[in-house]
């Protein structure tokens, strides 16, 4: 394997309290190793050229770093909700990134881009992998890490199908995103495909762009406690259906592929997978039965034209 040419051989992480903390042990389960740097590599051998790149909710500041070192971009903006986070993360970034690097590194603290409409600068690509699940008004998000859960009341109105299947944030993203890109640019979003694929190309299809699968992938669910407890709660109050799987049938899917490309080999996946589908009450019973439990990853691609 090749050295980094513009981070460091071994990374040094600092974290805060509300730091999402990388899945260094296992990283089918960690959304950088086995989601975000494989997709930033796709695009890289398509020959995708990317001089300013963007991470919304960068946490440690792991795949900024990511993108460092596939696209080597001059500039860098990243984005989270917390101070403490973002100063760590941007100290993380500075430090990790060998010392000769050009790198001019833009770090905002709020709500999505709004960090960012500030800097005066457009973007090649913008990446996302935000939460998905409506949190208890009452939930103190200054305290500790809530990874898959955020503040569900905001002022933007969004359509039927967004609320439906909790994707808010991944829409409010790519919308925001639209008049941030240069031309051709493009938005990634991670999403746990819990829902159908149709549902996730509509995200970026509904606000302009030009949509398609980059990647499709696995995991074991993280947190799934919180997680699949939290997607059973709202699927019983009338949202979803959600979708999950066993891991066994998950493994079988996707053989010794980490991934597959496209939107019709993912397709093809989900149809096999279809014979094993639990919604979130049922995956929620079967977690606590002792079953090991997964879902699917995409990779919205959404391109501006």
């Amino acid at each position: 394997m090749d050295r980094p040419a513009a981070i460091k051989d071994t990374l040094l992480l600092g974290m805060t309290d509300r730091s999402y903390l990388p899945k260094a042990e296992d990283p089918r389960s960690d959304w950088v190793a086995s989601v975000a740097a494989p997709s930033f590599r796709l695009l890289a051998r398509q020959g995708i050229r990317v001089e300013n790149f963007c991470t919304i909710g960068t946490g440690t500041g792991l795949d900024a770093l990511a993108a460092i070192e596939i696209f080597r971009p001059g500039k860098v903006g990243i984005t989270d909700i917390h101070a403490d986070v973002i100063e760590q993360a941007q100290h993380n970034i500075l430090e990790n990134t060998l010392p000769d690097y050009p790198l001019h590194l833009l770090a905002g603290t709020g709500d999505l881009l709004s960090p960012m409409t500030r800097s005066d600068v457009s973007f090649d690509l913008i990446y996302e992998n935000l939460p998905n699940i409506p949190a208890d008004e009452e939930l103190r998000l200054e305290e500790g890490q809530n990874s898959s859960t955020f503040i569900a009341s905001r002022e933007e109105a969004l359509p039927a199908f967004v609320s439906q299947y909790l994707i808010s944030l991944h829409y409010l993203a790519i919308e925001q995103a639209y008049p941030m890109l240069n031309h051709g640019g493009r938005v990634l979003s991670s999403i746990g495909a819990r829902i159908p694929l149709d549902i996730i190309l509509k995200l970026s299809r509904s606000l302009g762009y030009d949509s398609s699968l980059l990647l499709y992938t696995w995991k074991v669910q993280s947190e799934p406690e919180d997680v699949i407890g939290g997607y059973a709660a709202w699927e019983k109050q009338g949202l979803g259906p959600f979708r999950f799987y066993p891991v066994k049938a998950l493994h079988n899917a996707f053989g010794p592929r980490a991934y597959v490309d496209g939107t019709d080999d993912a397709r093809d996946i989900d149809h096999y997978l279809s014979y094993y589908e639990l919604s979130a009450v049922e995956a929620y019973e079967a977690l606590r039965a002792g079953q090991s439990i997964g879902h699917t990853v995409a990779m919205l691609e959404s391109v501006k034209p």
